[in-house]
């Protein structure tokens, strides 16, 4: 072999080993390129996130049939969302709806659709019941909020009215507006 038959094998090798690179370069980019940008990237069956408090007790739990992850809306969807705010005078708090968000810290989640709210009754309180929708909670702070219809029931009385803001750490309840009620006083 000549040195001009081992130039031109050495251009050949080259050339086949920078088409191959090349090539490889496109496939990779291809597909990276046909990665849906704006479907899911994560999910999980039967979640079930449970948040301690300061005091290392359980604050509120919150569990979903699935949890879906979306990376361009940082948000996670939540299908039948329920969760639990426990109080530390043993009331506990259950807000369930079909469909729901939350954001990638759950510290905002989101009821959407049909919201049932209900507190069980306990030795010193009655039960409470709330049905409304599109709800935000922020459960840490045992808030939440919608500014649609709501119905308040209890024992001895009903409420309805147009948005509502409920403070489930004192216990209180504003109706904004249209708001109507009736009351039972017997004993």
């Amino acid at each position: 072999m000549n040195s001009s038959q081992v130039s031109l094998y050495s251009l050949l090798f080259i050339l086949v080993a920078v088409s191959g690179w090349f090539l490889f370069g496109q496939v990779t980019d291809l597909q990276r390129a046909t990665t849906s940008v704006t479907g899911p990237d994560a999910f999980v069956e039967d979640m079930d996130l449970k948040v301690m408090n300061e005091q290392g007790q359980l604050g509120y739990r919150v569990k979903a049939r699935r949890m879906t992850h979306y990376p361009n809306g940082k948000r996670f969807m939540l299908e039948s969302p329920d969760i639990k705010i426990l109080q530390d005078n043993g009331d506990t708090w259950r807000i369930i709806s079909e469909r729901g968000e939350t954001t990638e810290a759950a510290d905002i989640v989101w009821f959407l659709g049909a919201v049932d709210i209900r507190r069980q009754r306990t030795a010193t309180r009655g039960p409470v019941h709330i049905v409304t929708r599109d709800l935000e909670v922020r459960p840490e702070q045992e808030l939440a909020e919608t500014e649609q219809a709501a119905v308040i029931t209890a024992d001895r009385f009903r409420v309805e009215g147009i948005g509502i803001k409920a403070d489930f750490r004192n216990n209180t309840m504003e109706l904004r507006s249209s708001v109507r009620g009736r009351y039972d006083g017997r004993s």
